[in-house]
């Protein structure tokens, strides 16, 4: 296994692009820090589900030609010829494709329970206290998609890198093994100070300075670095 090489500076530049057009967005807006807090919820849904998706397309485009890499995790699949391997396994990844999706559906309705107490915006109906916890999932989700989607093409794009992962497998659950829930937990504990804070210093401009700074957090905290498995390299080990 070797070690993740430095993120590029390509990656580097996207995130600083996607920070000034979101933050340009947020003051032009003039997003409410409980908007804000939803859009980061918004899109770190579409960032999970993209994980998901990319992985099992590619799962599904690569299983022949990865062959051996299974061979190897997997000995009792030798025998089957690469042709019928690649079709077999359309079935198992789109089931835990669904499984994946699902489970990240219900971890974000759990969290968007927390945000109607703690982040109530209106409508009340979808988005208050009574109104999410009674509202169907997708019906807030797309209300938000068609308000914020500049948020999720800005974080999609800032992690474009996430989804070219050659390992497919460990990207449906790279949502958890990335820092992107570290960058949500530092906002949450940061909201209550840089509130305080900015409204000590700026008072009615309180709100949009705090969302820059936490767009900021959002976009340009480096990302984590950690060891992964790369297909090519396992498949020179095992000719």
């Amino acid at each position: 296994m070797k070690q993740l090489s430095e993120t590029p500076a390509k990656f580097y530049l996207i995130s600083f692009v996607s920070f000034f057009i979101t933050a340009y967005l947020a003051v032009v807006q003039k997003w409410s820090v409980q908007e804000f807090c939803w859009c980061v919820w918004l899109a770190g849904l579409f960032y999970s589900w993209t994980c998901v998706v990319t992985a099992a397309i590619q799962i599904m485009l690569t299983a022949g030609t990865n062959k051996k890499y299974y061979d190897a995790e997997a000995p009792f699949i030798q025998s089957i010829s690469p042709e019928v391997f690649a079709l077999a396994i359309i079935p198992v990844t789109l089931l835990a494709g669904f499984v994946a999706l699902y489970i990240y559906c219900w971890l974000f309705s759990f969290y968007g329970l927390f945000l109607s107490v703690f982040a109530e915006m209106p409508p009340l109906d979808l988005f208050g206290r009574n109104g999410f916890i009674n509202s169907d999932f997708f019906t807030p989700v797309t209300y938000l998609a068609e308000r914020y989607w500049p948020m999720i093409a800005a974080t999609l794009i800032a992690n474009a890198d996430d989804f070219m992962r050659r390992q497919a497998w460990e990207r449906i659950v790279l949502p958890f093994r990335d820092n992107q829930i570290l960058r949500i937990h530092i906002m949450t504990l940061a909201l209550p100070f840089l509130m305080m804070l900015t409204w000590a210093l700026f008072r009615d401009a309180y709100q949009q300075l705090t969302i820059v700074i936490l767009i900021g957090i959002f976009f340009l905290i480096p990302k984590k670095q950690f060891r992964r498995k790369n297909i090519a390299d396992h498949d020179s080990e095992h000719p």
